[in-house]
């Protein structure tokens, strides 16, 4: 056999790997997310590590891409979710300004002009269209 006893160990580097790739109804979105892919999949492949067989590499390796994607869905439900949140609270029409509030002064969205030494001082570029 090809393999290695720390596969076999319940508490190992790979057991979550093997429990996505054959029961991953048991794995909670904790233990998916606190899976680290990177050290998984060297530990899988590594050139420190004993020859595993192929179908027992190939299997550590699905579920890997079992937990990427879990992963990735994760992601994409906190992101789909953040972003109706954002377009709740960014909606158009729903403005609690009185009426006589609602078109800005002039004054209060425009700042003044003020020249100082170093504008005074500024070389300005000529521009010339040849």
């Amino acid at each position: 056999m090809f393999f290695s006893e720390v596969v076999l160990v319940k508490k190992g580097a790979l057991a979550r790997v093997w429990l996505a790739a054959h029961w991953e109804k048991k794995l909670s979105k904790t233990q998916f997310l606190q899976a680290n892919i990177q050290s998984s999949v060297g530990a899988i492949v590594g050139d420190g590590q004993e020859p595993m067989a192929l179908r027992l590499s190939g299997q550590l390796l699905l579920g890997v891409v079992r937990i990427y994607s879990r992963k990735a869905r994760y992601l994409l439900e906190d992101c789909t979710e953040a972003l109706v949140k954002i377009k709740m609270a960014f909606r158009p029409g729903i403005v609690n300004l009185p009426d006589d509030q609602a078109v800005a002064n002039l004054n209060a969205i425009t700042m003044a002009d003020t020249l100082t030494e170093f504008d005074i001082l500024l070389h300005e570029p000529a521009f010339t269209f040849e």
